[in-house]
């Protein structure tokens, strides 16, 4: 099996995150210059986010989001794929804010 990587060998810099993600299930608002529409959050982290999407949304557009406890959110569409994006934040969110705003968000059970 030659595409297999082995546990030893390092992993692609490109899918290595930078933190761990929560799994989340809630919807907000973005706006954008392209517009604006829904989004359903399903993991996010203090430094970014993956959600589906019936929106036309272009990779490195950049979203105005609305959070629970954080308000206002700039943030930079790193992918697209099959109705799903993830971004990162402009700006990592605090702590402070960000585990407020876990104690009021649904969680997932289900991984993708």
């Amino acid at each position: 099996m030659k595409n297999l990587r082995s546990l030893s060998d390092p992993a692609n810099p490109i899918h290595v995150r930078r933190t761990g993600r929560d799994l989340v299930d809630f919807k907000t608002s973005f706006s954008s210059h392209q517009g604006s529409g829904d989004i359903h959050i399903v993991n996010i982290s203090r430094l970014g986010l993956m959600a589906r999407t019936k929106e036309t949304i272009q990779k490195s557009e950049r979203l105005i989001l609305r959070l629970p406890h954080c308000g206002k959110i700039e943030a930079l569409v790193r992918w697209v794929e099959d109705g799903r994006i993830g971004t990162e934040f402009v700006t990592p969110v605090s702590e402070k804010d960000y585990a407020k705003m876990l104690t009021v968000v649904p969680g997932r059970q289900q991984v993708w």
